[in-house]
């Protein structure tokens, strides 16, 4: 994975991704510059939701990608809701789109003539329960990590991402699926190095469907799975016709945890 020559530069920063997932993700690289780059979420939570669209840089380049003004972007479900977005403030965002657990959503972008359509199917709710906090003592020091509590479903094939962040730092990514560990109270650590004590730990939880979780495995480095690479040339998105990135039908809660 040595001969990467472009980048497709994304609003995520990822400092750090693994996936407590024996399956392994091996792609071919290919110059991407110039593609179309989407990425939609839709949630649990109320509107409006939002869709960037932009395009790939080389690695090299000096600005930061261009967003694209005149797409024509909808959001429609299973249940023949239909919602054309509106461009605002370098993104386009839903006005009254509503959105149930269970139901699958379709994104639509047009840009130049050309349409890229992904789907997402929003996950059943699943409870995050709590944080709490595991100290791991080495031959220096006690590391301090942190575990999210939740209970995964009995029916296999759940998949969840979280983002962590200690205040001003970077904020972390880390993956789980019920793979190799279904049903079960979930006792995995969270990614991100020794927090620091007295500091407050921001942590949001999205369960997330398996295509949205494929493509967030694929940020990982596969010669280095803790270097800050930040997004692999060609990660399997979930859009047709060759664009970039993702659109994700997702669950969200978060929760705060104080370093002891």
């Amino acid at each position: 994975m040595k001969n990467i020559k472009y980048l497709a530069v994304f609003p995520i920063v990822f400092s750090l991704l693994s996936c407590f997932d024996e399956r392994y993700i091996d792609l071919p690289l290919k110059d991407l510059s110039g593609s179309i780059v989407i990425e939609g979420n839709v949630t649990d939570k109320s509107g409006p939701y939002r869709v960037k669209v932009t395009r790939s840089e080389k690695i090299n380049a000096t600005s930061y990608p261009k967003p694209v003004t005149d797409a024509i972007v909808v959001i429609s479900d299973n249940h023949g809701q239909s919602d054309t977005l509106k461009y605002a403030e370098g993104e386009y965002r839903t006005t009254h789109l509503t959105t149930q657990y269970g139901d699958v959503y379709t994104l639509s972008v047009t840009v130049d003539g050309v349409t890229y359509n992904a789907m997402s199917k929003m996950p059943e709710y699943v409870e995050f329960t709590a944080l709490k906090q595991k100290d791991i003592p080495n031959e220096y020091y006690i590391e301090k990590k942190v575990i999210p509590v939740f209970t995964d479903p009995e029916v296999k094939g759940n998949y969840y991402l979280f983002k962590s962040q200690e205040y001003s730092s970077i904020e972390k990514i880390t993956l789980f699926s019920d793979y190799s560990v279904n049903g079960q109270v979930n006792n995995r650590t969270l990614n991100g190095t020794n927090y620091s004590k007295n500091r407050k730990v921001k942590v949001e939880m999205q369960c997330i469907d398996e295509a949205v979780y494929n493509y967030f495995k694929a940020q990982n480095n596969p010669d280095n799975p803790e270097s800050n690479t930040t997004v692999s040339a060609n990660p399997p998105s979930n859009i047709s016709n060759g664009a970039l990135g993702y659109f994700s039908a997702h669950t969200t809660v978060e929760k705060e945890i104080i370093i002891q």
